[in-house]
């Protein structure tokens, strides 16, 4: 009797493993790249920790990969196959790259301009000093943004000082040697705990839609099964922000070791900001596709429709999502 119940275990057991390892084949691997670990890939990563992307039959790995490199190898080696950076894969799309930004998760930018103390509105910051992570890029035009909607003259009223890294224009605030810096979430928060002041939320002021999947022409006519699982994993990762309110937060606060207060404010910031279907307006495409020209120095015509194609993911919603 007992080995016939041993006999039955192990069989249940290899049957198990059996159907373990067929799925695991069945699963498509898939490499998707962003420039930086930051509060806007929330929803991508929180997704693939909750197994959303997985529960389609994908097996997405997440890399950091600068956005040029990551171009080329999505488009060239095709090592990778999708991207975050929808930012990037704009800019790429504009100077002729075939790639196609296909979704977008959030709507504006996720930029606070901080102040010294005693910098209390507008007025207070002409003729004063405003850190930059560079001249150019989501940063110096949120700080723009920012300082013309408190009523300066962006190009005259301020001087701007380029400091790479949020933690360090943190630390030239802490120095004194700026009186003002655009700040990404959340180290607006940090700095408010240390007394400084947050003058205006560059989200309310700026939309421009920077993170989102991207892939290239040849993945969505040569895989488009995949494309739409992605574009499922995506949109379920979506609500799920939204809705999971208490394991989001506890997320926030493991994953960029933050307290719990801040976890909390921030997740409240990402909520204000987050994409309600995975598409901004086509006016926010519009104006972001003016603004890359001019930085890009393209002067040819150009159709927004031709960068970002939210199709599928229309078809994909229309389907419904579990």
């Amino acid at each position: 009797m007992k080995r016939k119940l041993l006999r039955s275990f192990v069989i249940s057991v290899l049957v198990l493993a059996a159907a373990g390892d067929c799925w695991a084949q069945r699963l498509d691997k898939a490499l998707l790249t962003h420039s930086s670990e930051s509060i806007s890939i929330t929803p991508l990563i929180y997704g693939i920790e909750k197994g959303f992307y997985r529960n389609e039959g994908v097996d997405l790995q997440f890399r950091i990969l600068r956005g040029d490199l990551a171009i080329a190898a999505m488009v060239n080696s095709r090592e990778v196959d999708y991207i975050y950076g929808a930012g990037t894969a704009f800019l790429a799309a504009l100077r002729g790259a075939p790639v196609k930004i296909l979704s977008h998760d959030f709507k504006s930018v996720l930029f606070y301009l901080m102040a010294q103390p005693n910098i209390q509105s507008g007025k207070d910051l002409k003729g004063k000093k405003v850190a930059v992570s560079s001249l150019g890029g989501t940063g110096a035009a949120s700080a723009r943004a920012s300082i013309k909607a408190l009523g300066l003259d962006p190009d005259k009223d301020v001087t701007y000082i380029v400091i790479g890294a949020a933690s360090i224009r943190m630390a030239a605030m802490e120095s004194r040697s700026i009186e003002a810096a655009i700040m990404p979430v959340p180290w607006n928060f940090r700095m408010k705990q240390k007394g400084f002041k947050d003058l205006i939320f560059a989200g309310s002021v700026m939309s421009q839609p920077l993170t989102g999947i991207a892939t290239t022409r040849e993945k969505i006519e040569k895989n488009p099964d995949q494309v739409k699982r992605m574009l499922r994993g995506f949109l379920r990762s979506l609500r799920a922000v939204k809705q999971e309110t208490k394991d989001v937060t506890e997320f926030i606060a493991r994953r960029f070791s933050l307290d719990a207060a801040t976890a909390e404010e921030t997740h409240k910031v990402v909520l204000q900001t987050l994409s309600e279907d995975g598409t901004v307006s086509a006016q926010a495409l519009q104006d972001l596709l003016e603004q890359s020209k001019r930085e890009a120095g393209v002067t040819r015509e150009i159709n927004v429709n031709d960068i970002v194609d939210y199709r599928m993911l229309r078809e994909v919603a229309k389907e419904g999502i579990k």
